[in-house]
């Protein structure tokens, strides 16, 4: 099996019931913890009891952890979020800026300290595939894996996260 699989090299924040020492946190397994950080938006949750993070909150902070994950991890979460009838199916992988707490009730937005994530972002609009072609639909774990296995190459987190972003601009929300 190609090493890129194995690697931890996948960030991912996590503000639910996949943080340590709540229901889901088994999922996390083989995982790497990386402390506490935040985000900038608005925690909430829905008439149905899952939560989401509205980012359409500028003012608000949301409290997470940040995991470094090998693709194995990332697919048990994937089919938690987005395949199960554990939570709906209205769950998509994404990234979002974050930053390290620091000290905790104090969340600052500075972009010298920004850094990001991966962190699964509540469906709630559609979006267009920008050929026309549902048979090309982005399918992010799918990519991730591609990308992963083509490669000679350890690619690091930070690598993971500028492909998906270049394979996201093809994509209009």
């Amino acid at each position: 099996m190609n090493e890129n699989l194995q690697e931890l090299n996948i960030k991912i924040f996590v503000f639910g019931t996949l943080r340590k020492k709540r229901r889901l946190d088994f999922y996390m397994d083989g995982g790497n913890y990386s402390g506490m950080h935040y985000t900038q938006g608005q925690l909430m949750k829905a008439e149905n009891g899952s939560v989401y993070i509205d980012l359409n909150y500028k003012n608000a902070a949301s409290l997470g952890e940040l995991h470094y994950v090998n693709f194995c991890c990332l697919q048990r979460i994937n089919h938690l979020e987005a395949v199960s009838g554990e939570f709906p199916k209205g769950y998509d992988l994404a990234l979002l800026p974050i930053w390290k707490q620091k000290t905790p009730g104090e969340y600052t937005f500075k972009d010298e300290e920004k850094s990001y994530a991966f962190f699964y972002q509540r469906r709630n609009r559609p979006f267009q595939i920008l050929d026309g072609d549902y048979t090309s639909d982005f399918d992010a774990v799918t990519e991730i894996k591609k990308y992963l296995t083509d490669s000679n190459n350890i690619i690091t987190p930070e690598k993971i996260i500028e492909f998906y972003s270049k394979k996201l601009s093809n994509i209009k929300f």
